[in-house]
């Protein structure tokens, strides 16, 4: 783990940002940092190719799974 996106003592934010109809699963879906899963989520990096990558648990009602998804920093953005 190379740094989170978690805030300590932040206040839960379910909410996820999706103002163009995408949805997490979408390939061009915003990292909005602030939103859903990305606040919840850690920073890696792979060593062999050094791809950035955020990774986070989701909390099924029976399961826990462990989810990542690749950084594209074209997709970060930052809605007030």
């Amino acid at each position: 783990m190379v740094g989170t996106l978690q805030v300590p003592d932040a206040i839960e934010n379910w909410d996820e940002y999706h103002p163009h109809g995408t949805d997490q699963w979408s390939a061009n879906a915003p990292i909005a940092v602030k939103f859903h899963p990305y606040n919840s989520s850690d920073v890696y990096q792979c060593q062999e190719c050094q791809t950035v990558y955020l990774r986070y648990t989701e909390y099924g009602g029976y399961y826990v799974d462990e989810r990542i998804r690749v950084v594209n920093p074209e997709l970060i953005v930052d809605p007030e």
